[in-house]
Order: C-alpha cells, then structure tokens, then sequence
C-alpha cells in the first residue's frame, strides 16, 4: 500500500478566508439557499423539452446540446462559491413535480454539464445514483454502501470534489443534512490537539466494499489531510469502512487512531461548527468535499413518502491540482462490473 505522498506538508497555521466557517457565520438558511425565478426555471424546461423532442440519449448529452443562457448563470456562481468560498450551496425550486423519473435524470445531466465534469460512483458505472434506502441492511454492515442505506451517516467526504443531492421526496421522517467545515476541524485540531495531526495527515485504511476488481486489493489508505500548493484539503471518507477494512487488510486501528476518528466527529459536531438542513422536493445541494464535510441522520419512510435523492459526483474546470495517491476515486471509480 503506497505511503503518502513525499510532496506532503503538514499545515502549521490556521486556514482563513471563507472555506473556515463556523455556525456563527451565518443568520440562517437564507445565507445559503438560492431560490431560482421563474425564469431560470423555465430556461431549464426549454432546454429540456428541446434534449426530448431530438430523442438525445444521456450518455451523448454535451453542454451545447443543454443550452442555459439563463440559468447558466446561477450555475457559474454556485462553482465559484463551491470552489472560491464556502464550499457549499443549495439551490432551491427545480420543478422535480412536474418531471418523470427519465426527464429529472435527463434534467439532472443537462445541470450536472454545466456545472463540471461527472465521474463514476461505484464498481457498476453509475453516473447518476438514487440515494434512497434499497433494503439491503445497515451501513455497518461490510457488503453494504452507506448511500443505500437508511442510516445515521456520520461525518464524511465523498470521492470526487463535488457532490450533489437533488431531493425527488422528503422522508416521512429523518433524513437532516448536517455540514461542517473540515478547514475549521484541522484550525481547531492545530490549535488544541496539534500532537495528532500526524494521524490524519497519514491517513486510514478503507474497505472497498466489494467494489474492486478482481485484481485489486479489497482496501487502500487515504489520507484526511494533504496540504498542497498552499491549499488544505480534507478526505475523510466513512468510518464505518475503516471499520471493516481491519479483517480484510490485518491492519488493526490503534486506540490513539480510534481516538482521533471519534475526535474529527465530535469536533465536526459541535453546535458552534455545524448547520443542519432539511431538504425539501426541488433542492439541489451543492458541497465542495475539499472543504466541507457532511453527515445525516437515520429516517423513517412512510407510504407514499420514501425519500430519494438522485446523487451526482463532479469536479468543475476550476479543480484544484492534488497527487494521484491523495484522494482516492476523485475521477470516479473505476468499473469492475
């Protein structure tokens, strides 16, 4: 298993500027929720309507055959706010209503070109995927991806920069999106716990949850840190899959290291560092996983009601330069199936 990068620093001062927030930053949601006009919505139903009436199958979908002169716009400010500021937005109001589950995939595509580059999610090639619960048991379990699941998630980045949740239902209950900002958990562990930076600087071991191929390693270690070319950023992928990577690799978690796993979320956690959402039908979250960590709580679904997110994982043109071996699957998983 490679050691990390030689090209890693240690950051020894804290990060500022807007990526290291504090709940404090903000008044409530109406700091972070673009509310789209009727406009814009209607320039992404012609736009749609249009992809439709030429019979363009998604996979062959480009940019210039998803023209958004209005909406675009939004697009190119929620990028900027994701890359350059806070690391996250939600943009509210996408007419999911009115939409078959093929014209909010077709939809969700046209977006998802405006706003970057989507790339794999998981061993089958998926590049849009239904955040719902499938049935198949807790995220504890080792065969078992988090995102199908109905459980609290704690803490965590996705693979790629950029992940996105367009909410198609709410929950009949449960489902709170909570966020935090991972360059406010390294100031606080810089300024009152700077002898385990060393830890997160090396990193985990992680289960691949039987997504690997059939020559390839059932696991592999990513840091939660790398600090480069003066950018922090943060990979902190589920804990649950250090959890099960320990019978598979022989690597067995020391308690200091199960000590700062547990620390990173209490920190996280804290109610002066995190902020909570509910997502409605026609949210679109946006988060940066460079900066922003996230996590939710367990939900209940009901008749009728059964959550389900369509989830996106994206990097846009303004991708900061990481070494290969920093953040695993950043340009998606690769296909084993």
């Amino acid at each position: 298993m490679p050691a990390p990068s030689a090209e890693a620093a240690v950051l020894t001062e804290p990060v500022t500027g807007p990526s290291a927030w504090t709940a404090a930053d903000f008044t409530g949601e109406s700091d972070w929720v673009v509310a789209l006009a009727p406009e814009e919505i209607e320039d992404l139903q012609t736009a749609l309507a249009a992809v439709k009436a030429r019979g363009i199958p998604l996979e062959q979908l480009t940019v210039e055959d998803f023209p958004l002169p209005v909406l675009g716009k939004t697009f190119e400010t929620a990028v900027q706010e994701l890359e350059f500021g806070r690391g996250f937005t939600l943009l509210r109001g996408l007419p999911v209503e009115r939409w078959t589950p093929e014209e909010a995939r077709l939809a969700y595509w046209g977006i998802a070109l405006h706003l970057g580059t989507p790339v794999s999610q998981n061993a089958a090639g998926e590049l849009i995927a239904h955040v719902k619960d499938y049935g198949e048991g807790e995220v504890t379990e080792s065969a078992t991806r988090a995102y199908r699941t109905r459980s609290e998630l704690p803490f965590h980045t996705d693979s790629s920069d950029i992940v996105g949740l367009l909410c198609l239902r709410q929950a009949g209950e449960g489902g709170v999106s909570t966020l935090a900002s991972s360059m406010t958990v390294h100031n606080h562990l810089l300024a009152h716990h700077r002898e385990l930076l060393g830890l997160y600087y090396r990193g985990f071991v992680y289960d691949r949850r039987l997504e690997e191929g059939s020559d390839e390693l059932p696991y592999y270690r990513n840091a939660v840190f790398g600090y480069f070319g003066g950018q922090l950023s943060c990979r902190f992928y589920m804990t649950h899959y250090i959890d099960s990577a320990v019978p598979k690799s022989g690597i067995p978690l020391s308690p200091i290291e199960r000590h700062a796993l547990r620390l990173f979320q209490d920190i996280a956690g804290m109610d002066e560092h995190r902020i909570e959402m509910t997502l409605r039908a026609g949210d679109l979250q946006l988060l940066n996983n460079n900066v922003v960590v996230h996590g939710r709580s367990a939900f209940r679904d009901e008749p009728g009601r059964r959550r389900d997110l369509l989830r996106l994982w994206l990097n846009t043109r303004y991708a900061r330069e990481l070494p290969a071996d920093f953040a695993a699957f950043r340009r998606g998983m690769p296909r084993t199936r």
